[in-house]
């Protein structure tokens, strides 16, 4: 639980498409502020992407000052005449309804295929007049380019991410010619960095590049128009050093956005009382112990959404550190810059 609740927060990647009681506590209570996501992944959820829009809405109308809205847009109609229009016209109406940021998911890259069966990558040609769209607008991109390094290794029990690719061999791409590999789709999205130097883009989940704090500083050095967040990659910090780690965050303070890729699908009466009960253990664990890694100088438990917890040394990062990442560069990113805020307490979330 956050503790300190005279200290506003700000978890920027989520799928909240549903409310739950513990929301409310974190939201109205707790300051919790919350970037709500929407995707083009249909296969991960039951309900389809304008519905998820609907709920999303329901979400910020609920909660007009915690909520904040991402929109998105399908790209596997790119070959067809019009398409950038359309998706123009579409992201214009979102963004008059109050979406404050567009996300792209990993379909581009490694699933979207042009008329000569080709994959589809972030800097092709067909995309550019909706980035310029969103260049002129101030409205960032987060993208979700790519997949871990580990997808394209063999399984190591050693990795953070064994248990999800054990548990789904669908995203393992170990061993098959029939996509793009990872290198691939790193350079593409690093092209697109360059060639639109005007839009601001947050690489989802650490540019997928968690594995290497080094790698992400790179890319952040390299291009000014370029943030990161750390949804889901928790688990890939741990296994670097803490003194590196630390060394990342206080360099680059200002260009890294906290989330975690919490999900609620499913409205609550579709929900069983243990099922709830498990969102909000599962959620608020997450919070407290992400918190107290980059808090605490002390050995601590970390544990993320695919990842057992481990113990490790916590970051102890300066308070003015922990302040622009788990709030004011979303803030400042998503439309909230102004609200009152006080230093971070380090006793925990």
């Amino acid at each position: 639980m956050i503790q300190d609740s005279s200290l506003p927060r700000f978890d920027a990647h989520t799928h909240l498409f549903h409310d739950r009681g513990f929301l409310k506590t974190l939201l109205e209570e707790e300051r919790l502020r919350v970037l709500i996501i929407n995707i083009t992944g249909e296969a991960l959820f039951e309900a389809p992407m304008e519905q998820r829009w609907e709920a999303m809405k329901a979400m910020k109308d609920r909660y007009p000052s915690r909520v904040a809205l991402c929109t998105t847009f399908d790209p596997s109609p790119v070959t067809e005449t019009g398409f950038a229009d359309h998706v123009i016209e579409r992201l214009r109406r979102h963004i008059e309804a109050g979406a404050t940021a567009v996300k792209v998911w990993k379909d581009i890259g490694l699933a979207v295929r042009d008329e000569e069966g080709r994959f589809v990558q972030i800097d092709d040609p067909r995309f550019e007049p909706i980035w310029d769209f969103l260049a002129d607008r101030d409205v960032p991109v987060i993208a979700h380019t790519g997949e871990p390094r580990a997808a394209w290794q063999p399984l190591d029990k050693e990795s953070p991410h064994y248990r999800f690719y054990s548990e789904n061999p669908t995203y393992h791409l170990h061993g098959r010619d029939d996509v793009p590999d990872w290198a691939t789709v790193m350079e593409a999205r690093d092209r697109w960095l360059e060639q639109n130097p005007d839009l601001t883009v947050v690489g989802a989940h650490l540019g997928s590049m968690a594995h290497d704090v080094d790698m992400v500083s790179d890319r952040l050095e390299r291009y000014d128009n370029f943030y990161v967040d750390t949804a889901e990659r928790f688990g890939d910090l741990v296994t670097q050093s803490s003194q590196k780690v630390r060394a990342f965050f206080e360099q680059h303070a200002d260009r890294i956005v906290y989330g975690t890729d919490v999900i609620v699908e499913h409205p609550a009466d579709r929900v069983s009382e243990a099922q709830r009960a498990q969102e909000k253990e599962a959620y608020e664990s997450m919070l407290a112990h992400h918190w107290d890694y980059l808090t605490s100088g002390d050995s601590i438990l970390v544990q993320d959404k695919l990842v057992d917890p481990v113990r490790v040394s916590g970051l102890n990062l300066p308070s003015s550190v922990v302040q622009a990442v788990c709030h004011d560069n979303a803030a400042k990113l998503y439309g909230w810059e102004n609200e009152p805020r006080s230093s971070p307490a380090r006793s925990g979330i």
